[in-house]
């Protein structure tokens, strides 16, 4: 059985004096490092989340940016791409007309240089056709050249 005399009372008064001077060598130092360190740690903890926040932040926006730049390309690009495509529509246009217009004057001038080779040849066939009936019939025959011409 537990007896409660003198040595208990002085055990236990010597356990709560060890207790306070570990207290005070130990457990409040190492309780203030502890502490110390807690708060080192939140502290660096907070930064590292901000920072990584401030990180977030800006790839958003440079994602944001770089989307909207890609936009602002294309856009661009099928400016220019219309535009083009405008331009080679008016300059194939213009270059259609000019052909068209040299090709009638070709043809015009063609039509000219046929009268006047008709001329040309009509009044020489003319001539030898007469030629050629006075030595094989010995006679003079006038020859019509316009008709001669139109069947050559």
């Amino acid at each position: 059985m537990l007896q409660f005399n003198a040595t208990f009372l002085v055990a236990m008064f010597s356990f709560i004096v060890f207790i306070m001077i570990m207290n005070k060598i130990l457990y409040k130092p190492i309780s203030k490092i502890v502490n110390e360190r807690e708060g080192f740690i939140n502290s660096n903890y907070a930064d590292a989340k901000e920072t990584t926040e401030k990180s977030e932040n800006i790839l958003k926006e440079r994602d944001e940016k770089l989307v909207q730049t890609k936009t602002e390309s294309r856009k661009i690009i099928s400016g220019k791409v219309q535009t083009a495509h405008k331009e080679a529509k008016i300059q194939t246009e213009a270059v259609m007309k000019k052909s068209r217009e040299e090709i009638s004057r070709a043809k015009e001038t063609m039509q000219g240089e046929e009268v006047q080779l008709q001329n040309v040849l009509g009044g020489k066939i003319s001539n030898l056709a007469e030629t050629i009936t006075e030595k094989l019939l010995g006679e003079h025959i006038p020859v019509d050249s316009s008709e001669i011409v139109n069947k050559v």
